[in-house]
């Protein structure tokens, strides 16, 4: 595929188990303060309700790009300690704001004895080079996102 044919058809799913109660995963999922730590390595603002059907905005300012973006997109589910989903345009991507250009993220969370299971399902991606660029984006995250919340226990 081009860089502006659909991928929409594609999915991403991945887990990873997480040595931290379902709780303190979801903290680091949901708590802004707490996002800005393994989000993104520059300075990023991130303002949401939790509420479904409200904004997530997520503001970046990256020092080593020398430039600003903006990740918006809606909360769809809010289920305390189960599920988080919201959908996901970058300004960067200078795609248009209508839904068919916005990602879908999702994130389950299970409890597996003394440690925390999450899957990541994420759709709708509206380029190939979207596709790649989340793939990769979130494959090294996670494992970010898994160091953060165990080094807080």
């Amino acid at each position: 595929m081009t860089g502006h044919q659909s991928a929409t058809q594609q999915t991403i799913r991945k887990s990873i188990r997480i040595d931290a109660s379902l709780n303190a995963v979801w903290e680091a999922l949901t708590q802004p303060e707490l996002m800005k730590s393994w989000m993104h390595d520059s300075e990023i603002e991130i303002v949401t309700t939790w509420e479904p059907g409200s904004p997530i905005i997520i503001n970046v300012q990256d020092v080593s790009y020398k430039t600003a973006f903006t990740n918006a997109g809606v909360v769809l589910q809010f289920l305390k300690d189960r599920v988080l989903e919201y959908s996901h345009l970058s300004s960067l991507s200078r795609l248009a704001d209508e839904a068919e250009n916005y990602t879908l993220i999702r994130f389950t969370l299970q409890q597996e004895d003394d440690h925390t299971l999450l899957e990541l399902d994420l759709s709708n991606f509206p380029t190939e080079s979207h596709y790649k660029h989340i793939d990769f984006y979130w494959t090294i995250t996670l494992e970010v996102l898994k160091r953060f919340v165990e080094e807080r226990r």
